[in-house]
């Protein structure tokens, strides 16, 4: 019995939930010791996303070329894979901005035994808890059907647990201060 499409698009989309998960729950901010001690664990994890995002590329390349591209589960499917991809990528950029943090804490640290800058520990932290959350998008991309353009864009509709929301734009004339 040869499988369907949507059979080959269910366990595609199982084995990338099962790595983003994996990715995901290796993403530990290591909370004690130096900057330099934690430079390691946050580099490993950056090639871990990144490798991430590099067997998506593939995946993506490989449907792309294949006959289930032509049937709609596939297209639906390159379309969850472009999503993850996106936040994959944003992940990385995330965890690159955690590395610089740890970098300039060690570089910026007056001298052993003292407080790191805190705009480089905010850096670490703020960093990592993004590419955190962009990780759990990808999983969000891979588990739920595509609804409609935005999604397939990589844009969320739904707030991630500790996402900050805006209020909406209310319009009319704001008042300006001037400078005298």
């Amino acid at each position: 019995m040869n499988p369907t499409a949507d059979d080959i698009v269910r366990d595609h989309l199982t084995t990338w939930q099962r790595r983003i998960e994996t990715t995901s729950a290796s993403l530990v901010l290591p909370q004690t010791g130096s900057a330099q001690a934690a430079l390691a664990p946050v580099l490993h994890q950056l090639v871990t996303v990144y490798d991430l995002s590099s067997g998506l590329v593939a995946d993506l390349r490989q449907t792309a070329d294949s006959p289930l591209a032509a049937t709609s589960a596939g297209r639906a499917y390159l379309g969850q894979l472009a999503a993850a991809l996106a936040h994959s990528n944003r992940a990385a950029t995330h965890l690159s901005t955690t590395v610089t943090g740890l970098a300039d804490a060690q570089r910026l640290a007056p001298r052993p035994g003292t407080a790191a800058p805190i705009e480089s520990q905010l850096a670490v932290t703020l960093g990592h808890a993004a590419a955190l959350r962009s990780l759990h998008r990808a999983l969000e991309a891979v588990t739920r059907p595509l609804a409609g353009p935005e999604q397939s864009l990589g844009l969320s509709s739904t707030p991630v647990a500790g996402q900050h929301s805006r209020v909406a734009d209310r319009g009319g004339i704001q008042p300006t201060r001037r400078r005298s």
